[in-house]
């Protein structure tokens, strides 16, 4: 099946000329942003079922029991199988394998059919970024490569004799004809045979550059370098242009777009340019991440995804949730998953503003084995539909804005033993925990437009900054905005490389005192990463953000620091690392020094608050009582007057947003054991939540409510109306709530 040495050899003339016509070397125009009618379907859209075919899915399938279900859902759209790998119709390419089970079938054309008989779009989904080892005999050049020239192999997970590693699928190289050539006649084909909505492309392009040594990708370097990466970015864009180009040609009301997955984490490549000509940005993580992922996982996929789109809801998020098992690192992608898990999910996506997209793999395994997964999908989605027109958001009511740097995720070195993430993921659970509406803001974001939307920024060690972005921070200081900064904030330019002081020093008055100081260690084989021992930090004065801490001169420090000078006297300051043992050796050798760990200002209408400290960061990998209650006094004295309040017990995710009948409080319930778990199996249920909202100016001044209703309890809910301030309590949340306020 694999080529041989000499065969392999042979590729590379071929290879060349694909490089040169094709590939890196090629000069494209970048595609500007597009602009889609707010009115068409693929922006107003809010609900997506879609069910993966198999290869031996014909076998069993039926059309009508599939799209009842789609229809029972009231699915907007559906995804269908063409596909690439294996096609469920008769294909008229040679070098496109047909289902083995297919004997004569459409089943694709009798899905289209039964799905616009229902008013249901069709967008045709492949998977380009993958086929059929089998096709190497042939079209050797078509595949990735190891360094020894081998396929790779696709599904190799833990052992090699693991069942399900398998040589069946080899992944192919965005570089090869495959793209040019065999993809273009295939989506031309579909295209001609059957009228669907567009093209969707699965698993390409991905926010990660592949690792191929084929012959071509060797002309171009180190698969691992940044130019090999940025010739990986720029052959996408020209690819995802050119298939663009093919779809409209069939009907200019056609869409093509592809997977740009994406996370708070972000991957090699920077997909912004792909992202602004996109329809919608589909965020595609199905479920939770690994032991200890937070349970507000599917909201964070959404904000960032909106976030990459500018936040100012001109195109869609889509969200993936599975119903099928996802825990931890392991998957039962043909057996019903958890259902509060998978229920809490389609939540977060719709509370956070995103479009749900409920997922399934297999019409046997979905349809005749394990029938369970659908009554999610059925329940929670025809819920949606009937009260759609409150999901229909304007604009956000947060006045805190989040920044996430996936650009300084790439370029950041962290201290050992810790990780990119800490800062934000520290910071998004002390800002749920707090109950804090807050938008997602991508550090390539901040400018004057941007920030004018909001009362207050938090940078949770947001290392790398520009001078543009620094003087917009400023300006926005200046002009009466609060500003919370940590540890390595602006001590990097754009491109991440050290400055000799910070970026907002000046804004906080401080300067760098010396180097970072950690201690910690890398992952080894014999033990997990380790942080460093964490520091002590001396009370000198009081605050209100030391509220609470009445009792004790020390509280809590963490395990990295920057060394910093103030202007004026120090409110807490620097107590180092000591012995943990033995016991005669846990005292402080040094208990009182004059090296600050916080900077405090007021300036104007501003407040600013520098942390020295990676704080959030070490509650996250800790969760010590006293580094949160740190940054939460710091945020709630940063916003003392957020638009949006509630109070009641429990975990509580808060979204508020402006609706084209009015406006939307959502409430998501985390509270449960199984918050930074792998899965929730229950969720506890909460009494009263006590809600007041500032309703945004308007012209003319507030607007009365006319009617307030508990959409998930399905009943009327009565409220005080002062001006713009709206009270209310929500009696009880079990799962999930939403307060639709119409005007």
């Amino acid at each position: 099946m694999e080529a041989n040495r000499r065969e392999f050899a042979l590729m590379a003339g071929a290879a060349l000329a694909v490089v040169g016509t094709e590939g890196a070397g090629t000069a494209f125009a970048a595609p500007g942003p597009a602009a889609y009618p707010p009115d068409a379907w693929h922006q107003r859209m809010k609900r997506i079922v879609h069910v993966n075919f198999n290869e031996r899915d014909p076998e069993t399938f039926d059309v009508g029991t599939w799209v009842d279900y789609l229809a029972s859902c009231q699915a907007q759209m559906t995804y269908l199988s063409g596909t690439n790998v294996v096609a469920f119709y008769p294909t008229a390419l040679p070098d496109l394998p047909v289902s083995a089970w297919l004997k004569g079938r459409d089943v694709f054309g009798e899905c289209v059919a039964a799905a616009k008989a229902r008013g249901i779009r069709v967008m045709g989904r492949f998977s380009i970024d993958i086929a059929k080892s089998q096709l190497a005999d042939t079209h050797p050049d078509w595949f990735c490569r190891t360094q020894d020239g081998a396929l790779v192999r696709r599904s190799l997970v833990g052992s090699p004799d693991d069942p399900s590693a398998s040589s069946e699928f080899a992944p192919t190289c965005q570089f090869s004809d495959y793209y040019t050539t065999f993809v273009p006649a295939l989506f031309d084909e579909v295209l001609s045979r059957y009228p669907i909505d567009g093209i969707y492309s699965n698993g390409w392009p991905s926010p990660d550059a592949v690792v191929c040594y084929c012959p071509i990708c060797r002309t171009i370097g180190d698969p691992h370098s940044r130019a090999y990466e940025d010739a990986f970015l720029k052959r996408a864009v020209e690819l995802w242009s050119r298939y663009d180009a093919l779809v409209k040609k069939h009907d200019a009301r056609l869409i093509f777009t592809g997977n740009l997955g994406g996370g708070f984490r972000g991957g090699t490549l920077d997909l912004s340019a792909l992202a602004a000509t996109a329809p919608w940005f589909m965020a595609d993580n199905q479920g939770r991440g690994g032991i200890g992922a937070p349970a507000w996982d599917a909201s964070q996929q959404t904000r960032i995804g909106k976030a990459i789109v500018g936040n100012s809801g001109d195109r869609p998020v889509t969200n993936i949730t599975a119903g099928y098992e996802i825990a931890g690192d392991i998957r039962w992608r043909n057996v019903t998953g958890n259902a509060v898990e998978v229920r809490s999910r389609i939540h977060q996506t719709l509370a956070a503003g995103g479009v749900v997209h409920y997922h399934w793999l297999g019409f046997q395994q979905g349809f005749i084995e394990d029938r369970r997964w659908q009554r999610v999908g059925r329940e929670v989605l025809a819920w949606q539909a009937a009260n759609d027109r409150h999901f229909h958001n304007r604009r956000s009511i947060a006045s805190v804005a989040l920044v996430v740097s996936q650009r300084g995720n790439r370029l950041y070195d962290p201290p050992a033993g810790t990780d990119t993430l800490d800062a934000v993921q520290g910071m998004y659970q002390l800002l749920t925990e707090a109950r804090i509406p807050f938008d997602v803001v991508l550090d390539r974001d901040l400018t004057a437009t941007t920030l004018s939307r909001y009362q207050t920024l938090v940078l949770p060690n947001i290392a790398l900054m520009g001078d543009a972005q620094a003087a917009a921070v400023t300006a926005f200081a200046k002009a009466g905005g609060s500003v919370l900064a940590t540890f390595e904030t602006g001590l990097y330019d754009e491109a991440g490389r050290p400055r000799d002081d910070f970026a907002l020093g000046a804004l906080f008055g401080m300067r760098r005192a010396g180097k970072r100081e950690s201690f910690g260690q890398a992952a080894t084989p014999s033990q997990p990463r380790f942080p460093g021992s964490s520091a002590i930090q001396r009370i000198e004065r009081r605050h209100p953000i030391l509220a609470g801490f009445e009792e004790t001169d020390w509280i809590q420090g963490s395990s990295c620091r920057v060394p910093i000078t103030i202007e004026g006297p120090p409110l807490l300051t620097h107590v180092a690392q000591y012995p943990w043992y033995p016991t005669e050796g846990v005292y402080s050798r040094q208990p009182h020094t004059d090296q600050p760990t916080i900077a405090v200002r007021e300036a104007g209408g501003a407040r600013l608050v520098y942390l020295a400290a990676d704080v959030e960061a070490g509650y996250w990998r800790s969760g010590a009582a006293d580094l949160g209650d740190l940054v939460t006094n710091a945020l709630r004295w940063l916003a003392p007057a957020p638009p949006i309040t509630v109070r009641g017990p429990g975990l509580v995710e808060v979204f508020g947003w402006e609706t084209e009948p009015g406006y939307a409080l959502h409430l998501v319930n985390h509270t449960s054991p199984g918050f930074r778990a792998s899965a929730a199996r229950a969720l506890s249920p909460l009494g009263p939540q006590a809600v007041r909202m500032t309703l945004p100016p308007d012209q003319g001044g507030p607007k009365p409510i006319r009617q307030a209703t508990l959409l998930r309890a399905g009943q009327p809910l009565p409220l005080r109306q002062e001006g713009a301030v709206v009270e209310f309590t929500v009696p009880s949340l079990d799962e999930y709530e939403v307060v639709a306020l119409e005007v």
